[in-house]
């Protein structure tokens, strides 16, 4: 039999592989972000069950950011979303308008129909009550 020796690795190659495999093992900053951005949102609807709007509000827009900066359009959709329901909650109609608007237009532009239908449900619920 023909035995083929693999040829020893470099220090080089240990390098990188070793580089890999931590770097496989280290999540990357994205990854970290959306990590945060989800233990945002568990805090704000925490918040919201224990009626510390003010709070939820706080949580929410933290979530917003990071979203914002992995380019998330649904997720800052629903935060927009989220946000607006809040709002409603604490009386605040005009912010629970403006947010709420936000949310429609990412809905509309990422084609989330129905979830564009639920928000225009929410723009006409909140429009109800400014009167």
């Amino acid at each position: 039999m023909n035995e083929t020796k693999k040829p020893a690795q470099t220090s080089a190659q240990n390098s990188a592989q070793k580089s890999a495999q931590t770097s496989a093992q280290k999540p990357d900053s994205n990854e970290m972000i959306a990590q945060s951005m989800k233990h945002m949102n568990l805090l704000a609807i925490s918040a919201i069950r224990q009626k510390n709007y003010k709070q939820a509000i706080d949580y929410l827009t933290q979530s917003l950011v990071l979203e914002e900066k992995l380019g998330m359009k649904v997720q800052m959709a629903e935060s927009f979303y989220n946000m607006a329901g809040v709002y409603y909650l604490m009386e605040e109609y005009e912010q629970a308008l403006q947010k709420i608007q936000l949310a429609e237009t990412l809905f509309r532009q990422e084609n989330k129909t129905a979830d564009l239908a639920k928000t225009q449900d929410m723009i006409r619920e909140i429009k109800e009550k400014m009167k």
